[in-house]
């Protein structure tokens, strides 16, 4: 009887405990590290029909049809959490509304990371003239600006729990079933895409220029023929401190 009423009265003390714990605030997700952004270039491509160089703003954006995708961004920068440097491009993506139906084609605001290794910041950071560097990130996730959860810590965060389960997801299969198998299982969850290429040239006239696609059209056959282009010095700011951490 006694015992009883002693493990009675041990699991009351333990309700009362876990009912009475407080709810505690969390500090949002913030970057340890953010470069400064590049927000403005000029997007370049030949006219078909008269064969003259046309260009517009990275911002604006034009009609070409149903099913065309417009090439622009709002920023692009790097950025570091959690121990991962992450490219960031803030762009505005196409889609069907009706995926089923090609019906209303619109576009969405639409934030998206892509893991930079090691290699890729150094070839990035040290681009010679006439080099062309690729960028095909082993991780990357995008969210809508628009939804009702979005906010920039929760989309870092997200983006960590996410990496953080598909390392684990690898090294289990790696385990289990051996490496190949487990590159596949990862390739079909983040299949490669050309996040963003770029290429530095120095024009007739001496100026020392970086042309760069981002994605979806970040095809290296392509980057001379339509491309953002800014001033080497631009290209910098990527590589260039930032004195905020916080983006919107």
């Amino acid at each position: 009887m006694k015992k009883n009423l002693l493990c009675l009265s041990i699991l009351f003390l333990c309700a009362l405990n876990v009912f009475a714990q407080d709810r505690t605030d969390s500090t949002p997700a913030s970057l340890s590290y953010k470069s400064k952004e590049i927000k403005s270039a000029l997007y370049w491509h030949q006219n078909s029909r008269t064969g003259q160089w046309e260009s517009r703003k990275n911002t604006t954006l034009i009609y070409l049809g149903e099913g065309v995708t417009i090439d622009n961004f709002n920023s692009l920068f790097l950025g570091e959490y959690s121990g991962r440097r992450y490219l960031f491009l803030d762009f505005k993506e196409y889609s069907w509304r009706y995926p089923a139906l090609k019906s209303e084609w619109i576009f969405s605001r639409t934030m998206m990371a892509g893991l930079v290794s090691e290699n890729d910041y150094d070839r990035m950071d040290n681009i010679e003239a006439g080099e062309v560097v690729v960028i095909t990130p082993r991780f990357y996730h995008k969210m809508f600006k628009g939804h009702a959860e979005y906010s920039f810590p929760f989309f870092l965060s997200l983006g960590e729990t996410l990496c953080s389960s598909a390392e684990t997801m690898y090294k289990s299969n790696a385990r289990t079933n051996g490496t190949d198998y487990a590159e596949r299982y990862w390739q079909s969850e983040y299949p490669l895409i050309y996040f963003i290429i770029f290429k530095r040239v120095v024009s007739t006239s001496g100026r020392d220029i970086v042309r760069f696609m981002v994605y979806p059209h970040a095809l290296p056959e392509l980057i001379d023929d339509f491309y953002f282009e800014i001033d080497y010095s631009t290209y910098r700011n990527l590589f260039t401190c930032d004195k905020k951490t916080s983006y919107k």
